[in-house]
């Protein structure tokens, strides 16, 4: 066996406070504070679409364009983060280009997310129908850390543990993690439910002891996996049953996890 700790992290909602940010492209709703899971897994064959382009170049489109000429020519900087059900990028790549939707949708959540959390850390995407062939939601989602979790970091390197993130968000938007402290060659971004599943399972044959820590239903599988896991309810403090019986640990503050880690609680 390798190193002794290996400690993995999701991001939005474990690290992070999250606000998020959806519009109903159907009749276009706004919707604050919405759970990005939820939405997508109401039907069977949403995908949650991550365009891993800079916002200033959405930001200079004409908002009544449609949503394909954005990614025209940029399919390559598509991500597919998480689904309901199997879609392929390039059946994602084709909804895109004949969806209703327009550029003015994505900016409108982008822009609401900016008001209300000035910073590095914002992202946008698109959540996919594969059955009526269509964008349903336009998404953003922005966030900044916890209280005192550049102390939580430092404590846990202090117990030699090697810290990694596992996100569904781009890389793009991850980059901030770096002003955390955290080498960005450890993250791992557009990490769906198996992916962070696999994660795990991949350090578990590097470390002795490997710890998940997450909030949401992408992060079950994880959870089970690891030697250790660990569910976050700071951000939700209502998560479904099963989440909560996937994990060996509950804990309402992030700044307790030093102490279980260390065997004082």
């Amino acid at each position: 066996m390798g190193k002794e700790l290996a400690v993995v992290m999701d991001v939005a909602g474990t690290i992070l406070r999250m606000y998020r940010v959806a519009k109903d492209i159907e009749n276009g709703t706004i919707l604050a504070n919405v759970v990005t899971w939820e939405l997508i897994m109401e039907r069977k064959g949403r995908v949650l679409v991550v365009p891993q382009i800079d916002p200033s170049i959405m930001l200079s489109c004409n908002p009544d364009d449609r949503l394909g000429k954005l990614i025209d020519g940029r399919e390559q900087l598509l991500e597919i983060s998480c689904s309901s059900s199997p879609v392929s990028k390039s059946q994602a790549v084709r909804i895109l280009a004949g969806s209703r939707a327009k550029i003015g949708d994505l900016i409108d959540v982008y822009q609401n997310v900016a008001a209300r959390c000035p910073g590095n850390y914002i992202t946008a995407g698109m959540i996919i129908d594969a059955e009526l062939q269509e964008v349903v939601y336009a998404l953003s989602t922005g966030g900044a850390p916890f209280p005192g979790l550049k102390d939580v970091l430092a404590s846990l390197r202090d117990l030699g543990a090697d810290i990694f993130m596992a996100s569904g968000d781009s890389m793009r938007s991850l980059a901030y993690l770096r002003e955390l402290g955290i080498d960005l060659s450890r993250v791992y971004p557009v990490s769906g439910p198996m992916k962070k599943k696999e994660i795990v399972v991949s350090l578990k044959s590097q470390y002795r002891r490997v710890v998940m820590i997450g909030d949401g239903l992408n992060d079950l599988y994880a959870l089970r996996a690891a030697d250790l896991g660990i569910l976050t309810i700071q951000q939700d403090t209502r998560p479904t049953q099963k989440l909560r019986e996937a994990a060996d640990r509950i804990i309402t503050n992030i700044g307790e996890l030093p102490k279980i880690l260390n065997g004082d609680v």
